[in-house]
This record gives structure tokens, sequence and C-alpha cells, in this order.
């Protein structure tokens, strides 16, 4: 697995897939250093599962008002998805993705893993990307707790971009680490051995 990260202005620029099964937006609170004064600024982010349970990170945005979640969602299609089958997010975030996507889930996490309309197997994924999303939170809210305030946008941005692109690694890591078959013969019980030490 490469260690090489992108900086930031690649980073979120890069494209992305044309298609998505569920896309979850959350929103970190950044330590920012403003005229000498320590304050925060909001920062939106957004994971995106795939079919074959592959999870990305699709991009941090800073929050600038009223414009954000249109900012956002043209970023988003503007970097090529296409179609995204189930999407969570506060309601400006849904009501400006529905300008480029027609068929937007106005529902909860919760809502849509309970949901009919949907198959287990997606109801599963569903509730797999609320799970990632609260884990890669938690991550990011401990890495940023433990920082000084940034100086300007720049250096929060060049953090940020690190920081979501080892919770990606980390994440591809995680699923070849589950998607590998079971030992078998004489390594399996080998395996259980050490397991259960």
């Amino acid at each position: 697995m490469s260690y090489f990260f992108w900086k930031s202005t690649h980073w979120f620029s890069c494209a992305l897939c044309c298609r998505y099964l569920v896309v979850r937006f959350d929103r970190l609170r950044i330590p920012m250093r403003n005229e000498g004064t320590a304050g925060t600024a909001e920062w939106h982010w957004a994971l995106g599962l795939f079919t074959d349970g592959r999870f990305e990170v699709l991009g941090a945005w800073r929050d600038e008002g009223a414009a954000t979640a249109q900012r956002i969602a043209t970023d988003i299609h503007d970097r090529g998805v296409e179609r995204i089958k189930a999407l969570a997010g506060n309601d400006s975030l849904v009501a400006a993705m529905e300008g480029f996507r027609p068929k937007v889930c106005r529902s909860t996490v919760a809502e849509l893993a309970e949901c009919s309309a949907f198959g287990p197997r997606m109801r599963q994924a569903i509730r797999w990307t609320d799970a990632a999303t609260q884990q890669l939170q938690n991550r990011m809210q401990r890495v940023i707790g433990n920082q000084p305030p940034f100086a300007d946008d720049a250096a929060a941005a060049e953090f940020i971009a690190q920081a979501f692109q080892r919770a990606d690694r980390d994440l591809l890591d995680d699923r070849w680490g589950r998607a590998r078959p079971a030992p078998y013969g004489a390594s399996a019980s080998a395996a259980a051995l050490a397991a259960a030490a």
C-alpha cells in the first residue's frame, strides 16, 4: 500500500467515480486562528459507498454561509458523480443535490436502512455507511483535537486532505483484510489458535 499523499489542491479536485450506492455527509469543527484569536471553522465532508463494499472520502469543503450547499453539490457533480442511490445529509445539501440528480432520498440513514424500497443488501450497506461515517467522524475529531489552531484555510485544507487520505487508506486495508479467503487445512487450526490466544 502506498504511503504517498496528494497535495490538498489535487485531492480536493480529483475526479470521482460516476456512481455511488450511498453518500453520507457530516461536519468537522476545525480550530482556526483569526487575527490572533482562536476560534473554529466548520467543514463539511462526504463519504461514499460503492456496491462492492468499498468506501471513499469524496472531499471536504469549508462552510462559507448560505451558498455552501450549492457549491458542494456543484463540485461533486463537476468531478464526475452522476448517480447516487441513497443520500444522507442536512436538508440544504439534499436540496442542492436535487438540481443535479432527481431521485434524492430525503430520509435519514436510519429510515433508509429500514425502507422497504431497498433490498436487504442495500439496507445493510446503508448501515455500514452510517457506522463508517461515525467512525471517521470520531477519528477526525480526535486527530483535530490534538492540533493547535491553523493559521489559515490553506494550512487547514492540507491537514484535512492528508488526514482523510490516511483514513481512505485504512478503509481500503480493512476491506482487503475482510476480503481475504479464510484459511483452510493445517493453517486453519494454527490461525484459530492464534486468534483465540
